[in-house]
């Protein structure tokens, strides 16, 4: 095809219709991430000793870094969606510093002493269960953040698959964290935050296959 043939069929071509604003598309996606997160809370119970566990500093800090991945691999894949990102770079580093920076605090409480609050099952109970619950409540999530990407033009369809499944499974950590009594930090290590690690490098694999160009 020729330089003016191919000026001809792209001046027939429809125009494409322009992405809404990333503030848009984050609204959106956070208040349906908001009401699954509930419903999944709803369906799987709160754990009945939730409120003691709440006054432990260290419970209630690993909360707010499992609510601080969600927010900021939701917000990374809506910025993925441009090609630009909105000039945005940095805050495609953020999920990982959280992530690691969620990872060091539990190995760093293996390091303190027991809190008499903690409840601490026997060795073994629900160990895979919790990491098939996690991948089950992530599911859903994990499908609607990759069509809404696909919505965009990702240039970097690796990190935008593992910020979509990651955003998905810390809903899935959410839930189960607030549903089962279980503080073992060698079964939350184990089955909680390694399968989550191993989620991401399969959503990173099914992003590179499914948000390409």
């Amino acid at each position: 095809m020729n330089t003016a043939d191919l000026i001809s069929q792209l001046s027939q071509d429809s125009p494409k219709a322009r992405l809404r604003s990333p503030g848009y598309f984050g609204c959106w996606l956070g208040a349906v991430l908001v009401a699954y997160g509930l419903g999944a809370q709803f369906f799987l119970h709160i754990r009945p000793d939730l409120i003691i566990q709440l006054t432990r500093p260290m419970f209630a800090l690993e909360i707010i870094l499992l609510g601080l991945l969600i927010i900021t691999n939701a917000a990374s894949a809506i910025l993925a969606m441009y090609p630009d990102m909105h000039q945005k770079h940095w805050a495609l580093n953020l999920p990982y510093i959280i992530f690691a920076a969620l990872i060091a605090f539990i190995l760093f409480q293996l390091m303190m002493p027991h809190d008499t609050r903690m409840v601490m099952p026997k060795i073994g109970s629900h160990g895979m269960e919790c990491a098939l619950c996690i991948a089950s409540v992530a599911l859903i999530p994990s499908a609607l953040i990759f069509t809404l990407v696909r919505k965009g033009a990702s240039v970097h369809p690796l990190r935008a698959g593992s910020f979509a499944v990651l955003a998905a499974s810390g809903i899935g950590c959410l839930t189960q964290r607030l549903s089962e009594a279980n503080d073992s930090l060698m079964h939350l290590t184990q089955w909680h935050y390694l399968p989550t690690l191993l989620f991401a490098a399969l959503g990173a694999l099914i992003g590179k296959w499914l948000l390409k160009w």
